[in-house]
């Protein structure tokens, strides 16, 4: 449209408002769920362990601490009392609990003997970072027990750093180098029991009172008992160490060129005079001194980890603290972590066992949930058989790790050569004419063509001959020129070095010479060690199949309950539809768990009465062993066994004859039939 200025009016079209919004998702574990529980645990760690921890170390220090004759009851309300407990807790179990708190992971060890739960855990840097804490603990609270001695208490105990003595000032004094060693090594060998117990790995337990003490007066002797125990062996097998260090390796450095110029100004005395292990028990104030330090600090160790037991594994219920509780439990089993998805399968379970009537309402707004894409509950369904798929493939795998496929990188192709011009390398001028004198000298050359063709000639008839099977005898008349065939060149084999044949011959005379020296009680101690250390354990052997069983055992148990309140409570089908599926994870993994049972329990023959009556104990203790293995193996294959079984039966129970509506395999569907039956 033209106006009378000329100029032309554009027309410009009405923008919409209406554009499309995509369903967002499912908010991830990191944002919605994992603040809450680590604010859960926080609260945890200070109200639980570190005060009662604290109060453990107090009194403690209160029966323990007191050096000089002074009434209990003045002690008690002296304030350096509680200044040196509280100090000590700090420089002693404080870094412990931190320690734990820090390397707590949810893979357990996948090692079926000590020697390999040992050795994996002396390749890991952490076992160096702990073992360097426990020992710094040890020391530090050494030196402050020390310091906390007058005179007259240091010279009755006589713990100087050097020896009185004017000819030799710098010579160490033994029995305070006895003490801090006797501290490291039981600090060392905590760390060792810890090693073995497998303490660092999360382990879940069902008990939801956090309130309740984990020691009650009944329990507490227990703890005393066994650290008791325990650093009365530690102490022995320190002393014995002691001695032979000083009778063996001591003697050795000082004879080494460069240790022991810097060994024999302050450790030479102690090669002087008689020793025998004997010895250290006419000391026997130092060892009481020694035992008692060592008892009360492994007993203090002992307690705070036992509270860190106790307390971080029980279940938390943080998602009734917010706005939206579905998406909140839902979101925290997307966690990668499974300590975090610990946590909330377990408040997911306590969801979908709830019978009350707000549970009844979460539930069928968690069925018909609209708002997200995914829906809560394909998301749900969906991390819970993905987990539980991959467990099952970890059990037919019996716990060995997928190997990664390295596939080599393929080869830069090569780039083509530019074109380029031939070159001509004959002569292109013709060549001159020879004279015949020159032409008859070329005739009878080595390379001339009259040679080439009679060495052509020569080739012709050795290989005649080598065809129709001439004798060797007139074929050696003949010059040949075929070069002998060489020989295979074989690799050459490793020679051993040196050293290494001399440690080898040097271990087999070593282990003869004590075969044969040792008594016979110490030969069979030792055979019973060694096996003992390098032996696998049937039961270890199982667990590392099923190395999440206890989540799983959530994961199963939740998903049974709501497919169960899916009959009543669920509008639109959706769980339905899931149902197919999750029954045929639930019994394909039944049904290997049950084969594999079979054959653990094979492997346990019990005693024939011809062994019985012959009573002999190497064999009947070797059976009793191995049916203690097998019942150990059935306890941690019935956790999930067990847990699939009641779900399916609950299933088959509310459903009925409603499952012939839903299509199943063949062999999960005569699986189902013997569930149906019995129910």
């Amino acid at each position: 449209m033209s106006s009378g200025k000329g100029e032309t009016a554009r027309t410009r079209a009405i923008t919409s408002t209406l554009t499309a919004r995509l369903s967002p998702t499912v908010p991830s574990a990191s944002q919605t769920y994992q603040p809450l529980v680590k604010s859960a645990l926080r609260q945890r760690l200070i109200h639980n362990i570190f005060a009662f921890s604290i109060a453990f170390t107090l009194v403690a220090n209160f029966l323990f601490g007191g050096e000089d004759d002074t009434s209990s009851f003045i002690r008690l309300l002296q304030p350096r009392t509680w200044a040196m407990g509280c100090l000590k807790w700090a420089v002693c179990v404080l870094p412990v609990v931190a320690l734990r708190k820090v390397y707590l992971t949810s893979a357990a060890t996948p090692a079926t003997s000590p020697t390999k739960i040992l050795t994996s855990a002396i390749a890991k840097p952490s076992t160096r970072r702990c073992l360097a804490v426990y020992m710094s603990c040890a020391m530090m609270l050494t030196v402050l027990t020390l310091s906390t001695l007058t005179s007259e208490e240091r010279e009755h105990l006589r713990l100087n750093v050097f020896v009185k003595s004017r000819k030799h000032p710098y010579y160490l004094n033994g029995r305070l180098l006895f003490l801090i060693l006797a501290q490291l090594w039981l600090a060392a060998s905590f760390v060792l029991r810890n090693i073995m117990l497998d303490r660092f790995v999360f382990k879940w337990t069902k008990s939801s009172n956090s309130t309740e003490l984990p020691y009650t007066p009944s329990t507490l002797p227990k703890l005393i008992l066994t650290m008791f125990l325990f650093t009365t062996f530690s102490s022995m097998v320190y002393s014995v160490a002691f001695g032979l260090s000083r009778i063996l390796v001591l003697p050795l450095l000082l004879k080494l060129p460069v240790v022991s110029i810097l060994v024999r100004p302050f450790a030479v005395h102690f090669a002087k005079g008689p020793w025998t292990l004997s010895l250290p028990i006419s000391h026997w104030p130092l060892l009481v001194r020694s035992f008692t330090m060592g008892l009360t600090t492994l007993m203090n160790w002992e307690f705070a980890e036992s509270l860190f037991d106790a307390y971080v594994p029980q279940p938390i219920k943080v998602a009734s603290l917010t706005a939206d509780p579905n998406v909140t439990i839902v979101s925290g089993i997307t966690s990668e972590d499974t300590v975090f998805a610990h946590f909330a399968y377990s408040e997911l379970v306590e969801l979908a066992s709830d019978e009350s009537r707000e549970g009844s309402t979460r539930r069928t707004t968690l069925f018909g949930d609209q708002k997200y894409s995914p829906s809560l509950w394909n998301v749900l369904a969906r991390q819970s058989l993905l987990r539980l798929g991959q467990d099952y493939q970890t059990f037919l795998r019996r716990g060995v790790p997928i190997t990664p496929v390295t596939v080599a990188p393929a080869a830069p192709p090569k780039p083509k050569d530019p074109p380029s011009t031939p070159l001509i390398r004959t002569a292109i001028f013709k060549a001159p004419q020879r004279s015949p004198l020159s032409s008859m000298l070329d005739s009878v050359a080595s390379d001339s063509k009259l040679s080439k063709a009679a060495e052509a000639v020569t080739d012709g008839v050795e290989e005649r001959a080598t065809q129709m099977h001439i004798p060797e005898l007139f074929r050696s008349v003949a010059p040949s020129s075929v070069v002998a065939p060489t020989a295979v060149a074989t690799p050459p084999s490793p020679t051993p070095t040196m050293i290494s044949g001399l440690i080898v011959q040097l271990k087999a005379r070593s282990g003869v010479l004590v075969a044969d020296r040792c008594p016979v009680w110490m030969k069979e101690t030792a055979i019973r060690w060694n096996e003992w250390f390098y032996r696998e354990r049937l039961n270890k052997v199982v667990e590392t199949c099923l190395p999440n069983r206890e989540l799983d055992a959530l994961m199963i148990e939740a998903l049974s309950h709501f497919v169960c309140a899916s009959l009543s409570e669920d509008r639109y089908g959706v769980v339905q539809r899931d149902i197919p599926r999750i029954l045929e994870a639930f019994l394909s993994f039944l049904s290997a768990i049950e084969e594999y049972q079979v054959e653990v329990n094979a492997k346990y023959i019990p005693p024939t009465p011809e062994e019985l009556s012959q009573g002999d104990t190497k064999v009947l203790e070797a059976k009793e062993t191995i049916r203690v293995e097998v019942a150990r193996a059935g306890e941690a294959l019935s956790v999930v066994s067990d847990a699939l079984k009641m779900g399916v039966s609950n299933i088959s129970r509310t459903f009925g004859d409603k499952l012939v509506a839903f299509k199943f395999p063949p062999r999960t569907a005569r699986k189902l039939q013997s569930f149906v039956d019995y129910t």
